[in-house]
C-alpha cells in the first residue's frame, strides 16, 4: 500500500486546508431552504459592471487560444491608471497566486514570514506547502497591529512580512503615520507585502495611499485584485506592484499562462468602467453603515470596518453560525481562536436586512 501522508512528508500533512464559505445551492439541498443568503466570503453581491459582461461575451469566439502570458494589454491599461511603469506589475490568478510566487521566490531555506493574528490563513498555508513557516504575531486587544511586537519578531531568518490593509478577518485599518514609522524600521531585505485586497471599500482619511510609498520603500509589495470591489471573483485575477527587479525574478517563477485570458478581458472591461465601481463602493458603504448600526442596537459589540464585511461578537461563534445556517443565511464562522465572533459579508440591502431578522431571532433580541 503506498503511504501518501509519508510520501508528502509532514509539513504537508500538518497543514490545515482553507475552509470556504458553504454554497448557497448546498445549503438549500440539505435543509430544504428556498432563497437562502450567503453572506461569507466577502463577495461583490452586485456583481461586474455591464462592460464586463459585453466584454466576455464577445471574447468567447476566442477561447480556443491561450492567454496573453504577460496579461499585456491588461498590463498596459493598468499601469497607466496606476501611474507606474508597465514592468513594475505583476498577474496572477488572485492574490493568492501573488503570495505564492512572493514565497517561492524569495524565501530560502530555514527563512520564514511572518504576520499580525488574526489574519489570512492562507499566508501560513502557502509557507508550509513551500517548505517554510509563518510566524503569527497577536494584534493588540482591539485588533490593531502590535507594530513593536512585529518588529522585535523580526530575525535573520525573517524575509517577509506580510500586512493586510483593511484587515481580514477583521475589518481594522492600518493608518499611515503607523505604517510610515513601521516601514521605516523594516529592514531594507526583508521584504512587506501589502494585501490590499478590499482597499476599494476603504474611505478613513488616514488610511494609507501606499502607491506613494514606492519610490521610498524599495521593499513593498502591493498586492490588489479584481476580486472583490470589481466583482471577478470567479476569474481570479490579481496583480502586485513591486520594484521592476523584484517583478522580474517573480515572473522567472510565474507559469507562462497563469492568468486566464477571460479574467484579462474582464479586467480590462471593469477598469474602464470606474463610475460602476464608485457605484459598488457607495453601496457597500450605506449596506455596512446599517449593519453597523443594527449591532449597536442590539448591544453588540463589532469591529468597524474600512471592508465588505463586518466581525462581531455574538457569544457562542459556532452556535450563531449554524442556527442561522437553519434560518438561511450563510455567515462565517472563524474557528477556535476568534470563537465568540463571526463574520458577516456586506450584501445587497435585501439581504443585509434578512440577516439582522434572523441574527435577532437567533441571539432573542
Amino acid at each position: 500500500m503506498t503511504d501518501y501522508k509519508k510520501l508528502a512528508g509532514q509539513a504537508i500533512c500538518d497543514i490545515v486546508p482553507y475552509k470556504p464559505g458553504k454554497p448557497v445551492k448546498e445549503l438549500e439541498r440539505e435543509l430544504g431552504i428556498k432563497e437562502a443568503v450567503k453572506l461569507a466570503s466577502n463577495e461583490n453581491p452586485f456583481g461586474p459592471s455591464p462592460k464586463v459582461k459585453t466584454a466576455i461575451k464577445d471574447f468567447f469566439p476566442e477561447i480556443s487560444r491561450y492567454p496573453f502570458g504577460d496579461a499585456h494589454y491588461l498590463r498596459t491599461k493598468l499601469a497607466a491608471k496606476l501611474e507606474v511603469p508597465a514592468d513594475m506589475l505583476l498577474f496572477g490568478t488572485g492574490s493568492n497566486e501573488i503570495i505564492e510566487l512572493a514565497i517561492r521566490t524569495f524565501l530560502k531555506d530555514g527563512e520564514h514570514v511572518i504576520s499580525p493574528a488574526p489574519s489570512f490563513s492562507v499566508y501560513s498555508s502557502i509557507a508550509q506547502a513551500a517548505g517554510k513557516t509563518c510566524k503569527w504575531i497577536p494584534c493588540n486587544e482591539d485588533f490593531s497591529f502590535n507594530f513593536k511586537a512585529l518588529l522585535d519578531a523580526v530575525d535573520e531568518k525573517t524575509r517577509m512580512i506580510f500586512i493586510a490593509n483593511p484587515n481580514n478577518p477583521t475589518g481594522a485599518y492600518t493608518k499611515d503615520k503607523d505604517l510610515k514609522a513601521f516601514m521605516e524600521k523594516v529592514p531594507s531585505d526583508v521584504v512587506v507585502v501589502m494585501d490590499e485586497a478590499y482597499v476599494e471599500f476603504a474611505d478613513a482619511k488616514d488610511f494609507p495611499d501606499t502607491m506613494t510609498y514606492l519610490d521610498k520603500y524599495k521593499n513593498i509589495f502591493i498586492m490588489r485584485t479584481f476580486s472583490k470591489a470589481y466583482g471577478l471573483a470567479a476569474l481570479r485575477v490579481g496583480y502586485c506592484v513591486a520594484d521592476a527587479m523584484a517583478i522580474d525574478m517573480m515572473n522567472r517563477v510565474r507559469q507562462p499562462f497563469n492568468t486566464n485570458m477571460a479574467g484579462q478581458v474582464a479586467a480590462e472591461a471593469a477598469l474602464e468602467d470606474q463610475a460602476y465601481l464608485q457605484k459598488v463602493v457607495r453601496k457597500n458603504k450605506k449596506g455596512r453603515n446599517y449593519i453597523q448600526k443594527e449591532f449597536k442596537k442590539m448591544e453588540l459589540k463589532y469591529i468597524p470596518s474600512q471592508s465588505n464585511f463586518v466581525l462581531v461578537e455574538v457569544g457562542d461563534g459556532e452556535k450563531v453560525f449554524n442556527e442561522l445556517l437553519k434560518k438561511g443565511v450563510i455567515v462565517r464562522y472563524l474557528g477556535p481562536g476568534l470563537k465568540p465572533y463571526v463574520r458577516v459579508s456586506v450584501g445587497t440591502m435585501s439581504e443585509n436586512e434578512f440577516f439582522i431578522e434572523q441574527l435577532k431571532k437567533v441571539l432573542g433580541k
